[in-house]
């Protein structure tokens, strides 16, 4: 079972995260942020997750999570031509789509004087997607929706040597 979301996200973190996606997501998509988390029971689903770690003071991390349909959407969105879900391109096209995000959110928090240094992204589809964190770790959830599907993106707290996907450098 995963952790339940909270509020103790920091809020430089979670803001430079929901400003950074929601431009990707405007220019790229033509999908809004909806400022309402998304019920935990709505994350778990069949799609593609692409989740990017940053260390710094503190470590966090994120995961986008899309669902299957909505996924072929945002890549032929970001791409510029249809690269179908079962494809070795689709994982390409994630992990850079959070890539993206990822440099865009380390822009906006060195300008506030927090310095992250960011992983490579990791990718994982299949069904019943979800990203499990222990239970004392806090946990942000944001949603993204417009006439072409929906997504979550959840923010996770990095404690101690705990690893969500990929260290930097790695």
């Amino acid at each position: 079972m995963s952790a339940e979301p909270t509020d103790a996200f920091p809020k430089i973190i979670s803001t430079a995260v929901r400003e950074a996606t929601s431009q990707f997501f405007k220019s790229s998509c033509n999908l809004n942020f909806v400022d309402k988390p998304a019920a935990p029971d709505h994350l778990v689903t069949s799609g593609i997750m692409s989740n990017i770690s940053f260390l710094g003071n503190p470590s966090w991390a994120f995961a986008l999570v899309v669902p299957n349909a909505f996924a072929v959407t945002i890549a032929k969105a970001f791409a510029g031509y249809d690269i179908p879900f079962d494809s070795a391109d689709m994982g390409d096209v994630f992990g850079e789509v959070v890539n993206v995000i990822a440099g865009d959110i380390s822009a906006r928090l060195d300008r506030k004087g927090m310095k992250a240094q960011m992983s490579l992204p990791t990718v994982i589809r299949g069904d019943h997607i979800d990203l499990h964190v222990p239970a004392e770790v806090s946990t942000s959830l944001l949603s993204f929706s417009g006439p072409a599907g929906s997504c979550t993106i959840k923010l996770i707290e990095v404690r101690g040597n705990m690893v969500i996907g990929r260290r930097p450098g790695a």
